[in-house]
């Protein structure tokens, strides 16, 4: 008997929320096969030996574990892919370590898998806060015209693009798009998969009877390079979605409205505009690789942005 879904964990020294993950998805995946691989981005805590401690308490005829121990940091993105490189299952979850789940969180998610249209390629659970159980964090995400994204205020199931800390594909949908872009190391990745999934012909959407609970920054470094780091990263795959997913008669209008609107945000301080002209200075230096994977989206978008603007996926400049 096949495993019905694999749940990829992309784990950084998460070893203070790993036992509580572990034990919760366990326990929701008590009534059916299910294999767990996490993804270890070479982390220097306790992480592995409480991965190990849980494995002793696993049901091993029920459940798999695979641990995979990347020798360097390479990013959620490079993580991410691995993870479902080595999935068995035709449904993939993909999630942060700073969380747990509910009980029974995967069962509505993979109804609609199951039931729906094969066009349906990633769901989203709704994502409450760790801290305060009781209050959404988040319903899925919409964008504006120029790639600024925010939250779903718009009470609807269709969404843009999942909020990376929980959602799961549909494996054959994640591999034909060509799975998240390792350019992008973290931050903008579930925009950039979102707007791909649309454009190549699939639904993303929002599942809010499943329930998993989010830690916001929860194995995130607090120093100041790494805030720079975010801002540029932030920054830089914003206009990197833009340049591999929109036509050329949108891009033109697009970028320079982009570019005026960063030269805006650069004004802020001098940090802001330090990680900015390195954004840019970043996107001409890989200038050849971004242009090679547009060349390779391009050939597989049957939707046009202006659908996406009709269907409220993409909304005017907020």
């Amino acid at each position: 008997m096949s495993n019905k879904v694999s749940i990829v964990i992309i784990n950084k020294n998460g070893e203070k929320f790993l036992k509580r993950l572990l034990r919760t998805l366990i326990n929701s995946c008590s009534d059916y096969l299910c294999e767990i691989i996490i993804v270890d981005n070479a982390s220097t805590d306790k992480s592995i030996d409480i991965i190990n401690e849980i494995y002793k308490d696993l049901n091993t005829s029920k459940h798999h574990l695979k641990i995979v121990r990347l020798k360097r940091n390479a990013g959620f993105c490079y993580a991410v892919n691995v993870g479902v490189a080595f999935s068995t299952s035709q449904l993939v979850a993909i999630l942060n370590s700073d969380l747990y789940v509910d009980d029974g969180w995967l069962i509505p998610i993979l109804k609609i898998f199951e039931s729906s249209s094969s066009r349906i390629g990633v769901v989203q659970p709704l994502i409450c806060w760790y801290q305060y159980p009781e209050k959404v964090q988040s319903t899925g995400l919409y964008a504006d015209v120029i790639g600024n994204y925010k939250g779903n205020q718009f009470d609807s199931k269709a969404i843009l693009a999942p909020f990376g800390a929980a959602y799961v594909v549909r494996r054959s949908a994640f591999m034909r798009i060509g799975g998240l872009d390792p350019i992008y190391f973290m931050y903008g990745d579930e925009l950039d998969l979102g707007l791909r999934m649309w454009l190549a012909g699939y639904m993303v959407i929002l599942e809010p009877s499943a329930r998993v609970y989010h830690y916001m920054g929860g194995v995130t470094p607090s120093s100041t390079y790494f805030k720079y780091l975010k801002y540029f990263l932030m920054r830089r795959n914003q206009v990197i979605t833009l340049i591999k997913s929109l036509s050329l008669k949108h891009l033109l209008v697009v970028y320079p409205l982009l570019a005026i609107y960063n030269i805006f945000r650069g004004i802020i301080s001098r940090e802001t505009f330090r990680a900015i002209l390195a954004a840019y200075m970043n996107i001409a230096h890989n200038a050849r690789y971004i242009i090679t994977k547009r060349r390779l989206y391009l050939k597989i978008k049957v939707l046009s942005e202006d659908k996406l603007r009709r269907w409220g996926l993409l909304r005017s400049l907020m």
